[in-house]
């Protein structure tokens, strides 16, 4: 019984002292870990700055001379994004002057930014800070920076082929503009020739706008991309249609010698008739000149606020303040979307219908 009773003892002794050295443990692992993490820290963060100053200091250095350097670039952009808007308002004007200023002025501006941005992306060749153990030798905050002013640069030097295709688009835009003028001031000829009662020529210049309304069909095929009806596709068929019933009236009128016979009354009705079909007023041309501008303008303007943005935005994250960016002095800038940019200027340019 004794025995039984002993047995028992030592049992229960060994689970408390099993249960003493359990909790020794713990006390014991929750000790080193608190050892650990006080003694271990991320070699880029602030508790281990000391470990980071050295590389810090270098590499910041060179970081401050670049953000200089790409605040005057900013500023360059700026201006390149003003002068693109300024072209995509000013491709239906009557007066190429501003179009042509503005294309003028900011192909200069890209080519500066284009130098200036390869210059700078030279300087900083080998920069420090993608080693392998980049994370050990900088800190965070100094990683960001270099992070922020590569990808400034990276938008900064794809600037000058999205003005190339400003002015490209642009340039395409006017003619397409002008090849439809031209054709408007053919047929008013036309109809000059027909009140002086001289048939025949009327007829001979209809071929030329005729001719006209062809070139602007291949203009289109170049300009706007798929099959889908456009408006400018309306005002080739109805302009086309007009140019040849308006001819059938004049061969018709040359052919009896000016007298109103059946011929030329039928001929007649087929010019009111296709007359009718015609815009009332020439302010479809910016509709036109609209549908040509999504096809590349309107996107080349939009990429280049888009890298205007990432610039500002590097440059914030780089510690300085972005080149235009509004200031309680300042009114905000007129930032709207290049889409919405026709001008009354441009609407109030359009010239007359023909006939």
């Amino acid at each position: 019984m004794s025995s039984a009773r002993a047995r028992v003892q030592a049992i229960v002794g060994r689970a408390i002292r099993g249960i003493l050295w359990t909790a020794l443990f713990a006390v014991l692992a929750a000790g080193g870990a608190g050892l650990i993490a006080e003694a271990s820290h991320t070699p880029g963060g602030p508790s281990r700055a000391e470990l980071t100053s050295v590389g810090d200091t270098a590499l910041g250095a060179r970081l401050d001379q670049a953000t200089d350097r790409l605040r005057v670039i900013a500023a360059d952009v700026e201006r390149l994004a003003d002068d693109a808007k300024t072209a995509l308002e000013e491709i239906a004007s009557s007066d190429p002057t501003k179009l042509q200023d503005s294309l003028a002025q900011g192909s200069q501006v890209a080519a500066t930014i284009n130098t200036e941005t390869n210059a700078l992306l030279g300087s900083l060749a080998g920069l420090p800070g993608d080693e392998p153990d980049a994370v050990l030798r900088y800190s965070n905050d100094t990683l960001v920076r270099r992070a922020a002013i590569l990808a400034a640069l990276d938008a900064a030097a794809s600037l000058n082929a999205h003005w190339l295709q400003v002015t490209g688009r642009a340039i395409e835009a006017t003619q397409l503009t002008t090849l439809i003028a031209e054709h408007d001031e053919i047929v008013l000829d036309a109809a000059a020739k027909g009140r002086a009662r001289k048939y025949g020529e009327a007829a001979t210049t209809l071929d030329q706008a005729i001719l006209a309304v062809v070139s602007v069909k291949e203009q289109r095929t170049k300009l706007i991309a798929g099959n889908e009806t456009t408006v400018l596709d309306e005002w080739i068929q109805r302009n086309g249609d007009y140019d040849q019933a308006l001819r059938a009236l004049y061969v018709a009128l040359d052919q009896s010698g000016g007298r109103i016979t059946v011929k030329v009354q039928l001929a007649r009705r087929d010019e009111r008739d296709a007359f009718e079909q015609l815009p009332p007023d020439r302010r479809t041309i910016i509709v036109i000149v609209a549908e040509v501008a999504r096809g590349g303008l309107t996107q080349a303007v939009l990429a280049i606020e888009d890298a205007r943005g990432r610039i500002d935005d590097a440059l914030a994250e780089a510690g300085a303040a972005p080149t235009g960016s509004p200031t309680e002095s300042d009114s905000p800038t007129e930032s709207g979307s290049p889409g919405d940019s026709g001008s009354p200027e441009a609407t109030d340019s359009a010239s007359p219908p023909p006939g």
